[in-house]
């Protein structure tokens, strides 16, 4: 199992974000899904197979139609 932290920035604070977030976390079966806003940036962290913690950070990089994400730094490891 490894861990994920991503950090979105751009438009991403919408309220519709955070829940899209988590059903795409659910549907690639990660856990310990957490979110929240630091500064100018959204931050993601879960846990979960290394292919599905990347198949997160692009789902959020392109977001639904309410967010543009500008930019994105994801980061992958084994230990959180």
């Amino acid at each position: 199992m490894s861990y994920a932290r991503i950090s979105l920035r751009g438009n991403v604070f919408q309220e519709d974000f955070p829940a899209w977030i988590k059903r795409h976390s659910d549907k690639l079966g990660l856990e310990g899904l957490t979110v929240w806003r630091e500064s100018e940036f959204l931050v993601i962290e879960a846990n979960g197979l290394e292919p599905m913690l990347q198949a997160l950070a692009l789902g959020c990089s392109l977001g639904p139609g309410s967010v543009l994400v500008e930019t994105y730094d994801v980061r992958i490891s084994n230990q959180p």
